[in-house]
C-alpha cells in the first residue's frame, strides 16, 4: 500500500513529538534508506527486511511514522528508486519480506521506474540484487550468479517436480469428472477362463447304435440273434 497524500500517514520528530508533514518525512527517510540499501549491496548476498529498513530510516531520522511499515514502505522504495541515476539499478530489490519474497513495494518500485511487473516478481529481483552486488563493490564469488533468496529457493525445491497422477488417483480423477447422476465404469479384472464341459452324448444317437454280438462282436439282426453263432 503506498499513500497519496499527507494525512494518511501522520508523522513527527521525537524530539518533541512536532508533527511533520508526510512528503516532509518521506523525503528524510529516502535519504537514509539509500544510504542502509547500498551498504547491505556492498555485502555479497545480503538482503535487508522492511521491518529492519523501516526502523532505521526513522532511528537515523529522528522521525516516527504514526502507522506500521507496511503502510508506507512501498512509497518509501519508490522515493528512493525515484532518486535514483538511470544507471543504477533498482537498490529496492535488496528489500524483502519476512519470508524473503520481493513483495507488492518491489512492484510499486518498478513501476516507478518505468518497469512493467514480471510474472515471477522473486526471480527478477534476484537479477537486479546481482547487478546491485556487481555495481556497488561487493566482493562476488567466482563463478557465482543470480540466486533466489535462500527462503524462497527453500520453499520452491520443497515443492518439488509435478508427479504424474497413480492409478488409483487416475481413476478417482475420471470418477469425478464423469457426468452428474451416471455411474463410473469399472474397470473390469479378467475373469479366469473355465474349463470346458464335455460334450454329453446325444441319447437319441446312443439309441441308434446297432447292437452287437458279444462273441464275434458281428452285428445282430433285429431278432437280436446272431447269423454266426446260433
Amino acid at each position: 500500500m503506498h499513500s497519496d497524500d499527507d494525512t494518511r500517514v501522520p508523522a513527527w520528530r521525537v524530539a518533541g513529538e512536532i508533527p511533520v508533514p508526510f512528503s516532509d518525512a518521506l523525503s528524510a527517510w529516502a535519504v537514509a534508506a539509500r544510504e542502509a540499501l547500498i551498504e547491505t549491496a556492498r555485502v555479497y548476498g545480503s538482503l535487508i527486511t522492511q521491518a529492519e529498513l523501516g526502523f532505521q530510516v526513522q532511528s537515523q531520522t529522528g522521525i516516527k511514522a504514526g502507522a506500521p511499515v507496511r503502510k508506507w514502505i512501498a512509497d518509501l522504495l519508490g522515493a528512493v528508486t525515484d532518486g535514483q541515476d538511470d544507471d543504477e539499478p533498482l537498490l529496492a530489490s535488496l528489500c524483502v519480506l519476512l519470508d524473503q519474497t520481493a513483495g507488492d513495494a518491489y512492484a510499486h518500485a518498478l513501476g516507478v521506474a518505468g518497469r512493467s511487473v514480471p510474472a515471477d516478481l522473486d526471480s527478477d529481483a534476484a537479477h537486479v540484487r546481482f547487478r546491485c552486488y556487481e555495481f556497488f563493490g561487493a566482493t562476488i564469488p567466482a563463478g557465482a550468479r543470480p540466486s533466489l533468496a535462500p527462503r524462497v529457493a527453500e520453499k520452491r525445491a520443497a515443492r518439488g517436480p509435478a508427479r504424474p497422477p497413480t492409478a488409483a488417483k487416475s481413476s478417482a480423477k475420471a470418477a469425478k469428472s464423469a457426468a452428474p447422476g451416471t455411474k463410473p465404469a469399472a474397470t473390469a479384472e479378467p475373469k479366469p477362463k473355465k474349463a470346458k464341459a464335455k460334450p454329453k452324448a446325444d441319447p437319441k444317437l446312443e439309441e441308434s447304435k446297432p447292437k452287437l454280438c458279444p462273441n464275434c462282436f458281428t452285428v445282430l439282426s433285429t431278432s437280436g440273434e446272431c447269423g454266426f453263432c446260433y
